[in-house]
């Protein structure tokens, strides 16, 4: 699962003119289904208005449609880490990013379990961050940069 700070570090940090290798091997793994995002995510970017959103908007496929499942697995998140969702007046896709990777553990898919693809700070005792909150259901989080790396299209792989 990827959260709207890991794809904006992929268009920052990974120029696709100077990162073809890399953005190729992300499209194989979305046509593989392996990188997904909640609809949420995608609600998050369009705020931007830039490359980053013609790139998504250009593969619907990413995006999770939440189900009954994981807007049930939302509330709980929620209700059990009410700082995770800091700005009351708006939803965040935080506890959406949670819930699609518990959801999909579940189900079973893919072979994989799935990690969180995320920027955020990896703090112990810090309830409003999306790896902190993941830990509680047994996800692991990574950054874009280790993701590119285990996937072989880093940057000392990628050209």
């Amino acid at each position: 699962m990827v959260d709207t700070s890991s794809w904006i570090a992929m268009f920052r940090n990974y120029p696709r003119n100077l990162h073809k290798k890399a953005w190729d091997g992300m499209d194989g793994l979305i046509d593989r289904g392996l990188l997904k995002s909640p609809r949420l995510v995608h609600d998050e970017i369009s705020a931007r208005q830039d490359d980053l959103l013609s790139w998504v908007s250009a593969r619907p496929e990413i995006f999770f449609k939440p189900d009954r499942e994981m807007l049930v697995q939302v509330v709980q998140i929620n209700a059990r880490f009410p700082l995770l969702n800091k700005d009351k007046s708006k939803i965040e896709a935080d506890s959406h990013v949670i819930a699609l990777a518990v959801v999909l553990r579940e189900r079973g898919l893919y072979g994989r379990a799935p990690l969180i693809v995320t920027e955020e700070s990896d703090s112990p005792g810090r309830p409003t961050k999306i790896p902190f909150v993941a830990r509680a259901y047994g996800i692991s989080c990574i950054r874009m940069a280790e993701l590119l790396e285990r996937e072989g299209l880093g940057a000392r792989s990628s050209g």
